[in-house]
């Protein structure tokens, strides 16, 4: 007779099926369980190629004692339950049943050089084409974290994040600040939900398009503080509201749009320098005169269609024309300069 396993569990009823909560080693998971892979060459299989890279990468956030709690889904085909002992029972086997969905996080659990339990949710039985429909309910249906969310999120992530994620942070920060400050011209405006187009801006938006601004050895800003890179970039907003003020009340906006936000942040480098040589400083007062000066048409750029390359023609539209302006052939690096 064949050996059984014995683990605690806790059934679950949703409508007329039930499956099981439970928690066990996941290299004893792993000799238990067979992965459903799809052929490359036969219409079988359901479950996608393991990734050697991605099943490495999980066993590193093991080794590195993080905490991995989204349980993988199995269907058992011998098992039953024990309603006496509240235990699942289930044959010893390499073939007691198939992963579901979690293939990557069992097989890196299992190549981890430390034990692991991990969460399990059980079926007992379940059909291919249940299996099929629990597969793509997971990886189709639900939806993944918005990445404006992952950004107002990001300060609470762990220590050691890469450059790139600390400039993220930061913008996410230098966001926060503005849209919660009553007199900045982006009060409001920057938003986690999805924006209205032409009337708000999303965070993601924001942190990609500012973010790359203050990185360090990025661009003339990247040096300054988080107070003072809040600062330059409030100071820019103000300084194009009171040179045109109609510019912030139509709806919408083209200083609220994707194309008009990141044609504006790309040009900033260049309109900081140009502002700070001629007029000693990037107070409100010397961008509007810097605006004023420059008083460039922005309805042009709806001639200029969407994506990246829409917003950085955008970009080098205004900042040649500010050059051709001030009569200048390239930018000058910024020293110490005048926010207030």
């Amino acid at each position: 007779m064949a050996e059984q396993l014995r683990f605690r569990c806790l059934p679950v009823r949703q409508h007329q099926t039930t499956f099981y909560l439970f928690a066990a080693p996941a290299k004893v998971l792993y000799a238990l369980l067979q992965i459903n892979q799809r052929s490359s060459e036969k219409d079988e299989g359901y479950q996608r190629i393991l990734s050697a890279a991605r099943v490495k990468s999980v066993s590193k956030f093991v080794e590195e004692r993080k905490v991995m709690a989204p349980a993988i889904v199995v269907t058992l085909q011998n098992a039953r339950f024990d309603a006496t002992q509240e235990e699942l029972v289930i044959p010893e086997s390499d073939a007691a049943g198939w992963v579901i969905d979690g293939q990557h996080r069992l097989a890196g659990a299992k190549e981890a050089s430390v034990d692991l339990d991990i969460p399990v949710v059980a079926f007992l039985g379940l059909e291919l084409d249940e299996q099929i429909f629990q597969f793509v309910t997971i990886n189709q249906t639900a939806k993944g974290v918005p990445r404006s969310l992952y950004y107002d999120l990001l300060k609470h992530l762990p220590p050691q994040k890469r450059p790139a994620d600390v400039a993220k942070e930061r913008a996410a920060d230098i966001a926060n600040q503005l849209k919660r400050n009553e007199e900045s011209p982006l009060y409001n405006r920057i938003t986690v939900v999805p924006p209205q187009a032409g009337r708000t801006i999303s965070l993601n938006n924001f942190v990609r398009k500012v973010a790359p601004l203050i990185q360090i050895d990025k661009t003339p800003i990247s040096g300054f503080s988080l107070h003072e890179q809040s600062r330059i970039i409030d100071n820019y907003f103000r300084g194009l509201r009171e040179h045109d003020p109609s510019l912030f009340r139509q709806s919408p906006s083209m200083v609220f749009r994707t194309l008009g936000f990141g044609g504006l942040v790309n040009a900033l480098p260049a309109l900081f320098n140009l502002t700070f040589r001629h007029h000693g400083a990037f107070r409100v007062i010397d961008v509007v005169e810097m605006f004023n000066r420059v008083q460039f048409d922005f309805e042009t750029w709806t001639q200029l269609g969407t994506g990246n390359a829409a917003e950085q023609a955008a970009g080098s539209d205004l900042a040649e024309e500010a050059r051709r302006r001030y009569e200048v052939e390239s930018d000058q690096p910024a020293g110490m300069i005048q926010l207030d």
